[in-house]
């Protein structure tokens, strides 16, 4: 079995990139499905967020495997493939292993140690199970990333205090805006960064608030508990002139802001300062509305060097969230070796008895019939020399299946 990895991220490819090959939550599970249709892989689980979309798979075809990076770039993001080229990666068993772990963990993620792909993680998971394309060995694999997800937020002070592209969000608009207090927000987008960014901002004493979204019961559902006021994506318009704070973070596959609408509305606020922070991916904000006077526009690259000193605070747990999938990494290659040498063992017990069984026949039938104690201690000999053999050789097959693992 070969375990390989075929995708970008934030490490390697900016923004404009990534978005384009971003991939709908409700669409993974069918992605994956057209790659294993194609014998490209025999499962898959498919994981795309704002900073990354990364495909982690198993196949019995090393060569199949060679063929996924190629592959991937055709279908079914919208990347030439000259393009995909310049920013992808393609990783293998350990290396692939490593990757996943730290993904899981936090350790690769744009904010250090921030848990939100952990989440994002796990329903990848569960959209591949939906759709069929995952595994007992890719099972296996998943599980133990995020269990060590898990270990290092339950274990370490790296996800204790929470810093996630919301915080660095909020941090940001609050430096920009001098404070926050008294700042009419206006959030568009009722998912989780919303939820963490609404809790961050009524911390630093906002007034009034507005959460706008394509499905108003969502957004009231959202708004009712945090202290907000829900309102349909469609109406932003009545009450945008008194905002001071835009956070967007929606699904929309396109803008929800133009550049052209932006214009008239700081013509309406007298070019009031307007700070918007577009979280989404693909971007909800059009670029050029950067340009507009009095806005500060930023984006999920801007928001990089946000909070370094609560990120360089948290280096120092990096090592003991290494150890961990140190740990589960070397826990899940034994299970596999286990499981890869299984069948070995299995053919290899049946074989051995089914010689012994021959001998031990062949050998009873020349004792008298009433020769119970003789018999007994034959069949005994038999049975002990073969349990003994057995057992050596065995140690041996997972000792050897360890050092190719």
């Amino acid at each position: 079995m070969t375990f390989v990895l075929v995708g970008l991220s934030h490490r390697t490819a900016p923004l404009e990139v990534r978005e384009k090959a971003f991939i709908a939550e409700a669409a993974v599970g069918e992605c994956v499905r057209r790659l294993v249709d194609r014998d490209l892989v025999d499962a898959g689980v498919l994981l795309s967020t704002c900073n990354r979309t990364e495909l982690y798979a198993v196949s019995d075809s090393p060569a199949a495997a060679a063929g996924l990076f190629e592959a991937f770039a055709l279908w079914p993001h919208e990347l030439p493939f000259q393009i995909w080229q310049q920013y992808a990666y393609q990783l293998s068993d350990r290396a692939a292993l490593d990757h996943l772990f730290r993904v899981a963990c936090g350790l690769d993620s744009m904010v250090l140690g921030e848990g939100q792909v952990l989440g994002q993680l796990k329903r990848a998971f569960v959209q591949a199970q939906q759709a069929g394309v995952v595994d007992a060995s890719l099972q296996v694999i998943l599980r133990a990333a995020i269990r060590a997800g898990k270990r290092v937020r339950d274990e370490t002070a790296l996800g204790r205090k929470p810093v996630s592209v919301s915080h660095a969000a909020v941090a940001q608009a609050k430096d920009l805006l001098g404070n926050l207090r008294g700042r009419e927000v206006l959030l568009v987008g009722a998912g989780e960064m919303t939820e963490v960014a609404l809790r961050l901002l009524h911390k630093q004493g906002i007034g009034r608030c507005y959460l706008g979204s394509r499905t108003i019961e969502r957004a009231a559902r959202v708004a009712g508990h945090l202290g907000a006021e829900a309102i349909d994506l469609g109406k932003i318009d009545q009450v945008i002139d008194g905002v001071d704070l835009i956070l967007c973070s929606s699904s929309a596959p396109h803008y929800v802001l133009d550049a052209d609408e932006v214009r008239r509305i700081q013509v309406r606020r007298r070019e009031r300062p307007l700070v918007i922070v577009d979280m989404a991916v693909p971007r909800d904000v059009d670029p050029p509305a950067g340009e507009v006077p009095g806005v500060h526009l930023l984006n999920l690259d801007d928001l990089k060097s946000i909070g370094r000193e609560n990120i360089e605070g948290r280096r120092a747990f990096v090592p003991a969230a290494e150890k961990i999938v140190d740990e589960e990494r070397d826990r899940l290659t034994a299970a596999l070796d286990a499981r890869a040498s299984a069948p070995l063992i299995t053919d290899l017990v049946d074989r051995v008895e089914l010689v012994r069984d021959r001998e031990l026949e062949r050998h009873l039938a020349a004792l008298p019939e009433d020769d119970e104690l003789g018999r007994t201690a034959l069949r005994a000999l038999a049975r002990g020399l073969t349990a003994k053999l057995l057992h050596d050789i065995i140690r041996q097959v997972h000792q050897e299946a360890g050092r190719n693992g």
